[in-house]
């Protein structure tokens, strides 16, 4: 009787112990899944840069600063470690590489002045840290009436350093680019014509109609003047 009664009372206290831990916040998978992976704002920002960037470029997104830097040879122990944790604890919102050979060419962050984001004061360890690797980055503010040729046209002059007039948008009239002017080319052998010879080539043209007289003229009849 005594053994069954211990028996009872162990069980009891596993049971306890074990439904203590479930309800403790030290649990260690206190983990659920995300409505969604990025923010409205991440997610048209996106798709905005792959459509001005086209299928030659890549873009990945909330990429470790461990991820793009490494520690240069010959710093000490000590900080190597200082720096390489406090990199893998910072993220970019958005890498563009080489879609072919996966080259890093700058990366992007998003600034949310209405939102409550850390990225709306500038991160000098991040910053920094990109200039050293000479990793170009860019800031830009969150907006919603950006067009697809602002975006082509700061990434590929602020990341990528071409100049700002190959992607400059082009003057249209209702969608349609307006041509140049078509001007046909003046023959090289004509020289410059004289006051006689441009007179004498008007006369050809234009011959001189031989001159009436008023009796002459009315009685012509009626149906030659009519065209």
């Amino acid at each position: 009787m005594e053994l069954i009664l211990f028996t009872l009372i162990t069980l009891v206290v596993i049971v306890a112990v074990l439904a203590s831990r479930l309800n403790d916040n030290s649990f260690p998978f206190p983990f659920d899944s995300k409505k969604a992976i990025f923010t409205p704002a991440e997610k048209n920002f996106q798709n905005l840069v792959e459509q001005a960037l086209g299928t030659k470029y890549r873009v990945l997104n909330r990429v470790k600063l461990s991820d793009v830097v490494t520690i240069r040879n010959g710093v000490s122990s000590r900080a190597s470690q200082s720096a390489a944790k406090s990199a893998e604890a910072k993220y970019l919102d958005f890498v563009i590489c080489e879609r072919s050979t996966m080259k890093l060419l700058g990366a992007i962050d998003l600034v949310d002045t209405q939102g409550r984001g850390y990225k709306i004061k500038k991160d000098w360890f991040v910053s920094g840290s990109l200039a050293a690797a000479s990793i170009p980055h860019l800031r830009i503010k969150v907006k919603a009436n950006y067009t697809l040729e602002e975006i082509r046209t700061c990434i590929h002059t602020r990341l990528f350093g071409k100049s700002a007039a190959n992607f400059a948008p082009q003057p249209k009239i209702k969608g349609r680019i307006i041509p140049a002017p078509m001007i046909r080319a003046r023959n090289k052998s004509v020289g410059a014509v004289t006051s006689a010879a441009a007179k004498a080539q008007g006369e050809q043209k234009s011959p001189v109609l031989p001159q009436m007289s008023a009796g002459q003229l009315g009685a012509m009849p009626v149906t030659s003047l009519s065209h």
